[in-house]
């Protein structure tokens, strides 16, 4: 997680491949997409029409 919050420190937008669900440990995409958004990072969420999680 720690290096996801230094990365998204520098970016401009986060584009997340991410289903919406809650992360299945810390630091999973959930987290990430939320630490951006607590830092008014624009967030640009894809999820595949079909694609399902294992």
């Amino acid at each position: 997680m720690a290096a996801s919050v230094k990365i998204i420190e520098s970016a401009d937008r986060l584009v997340a491949v991410w289903d919406g669900k809650p992360a299945r440990g810390y630091g999973g995409t959930a987290d990430v997409v939320d630490a951006a958004r607590e830092r008014d990072l624009p967030v640009t969420v894809i999820w595949p029409d079909g694609a399902e999680r294992d």
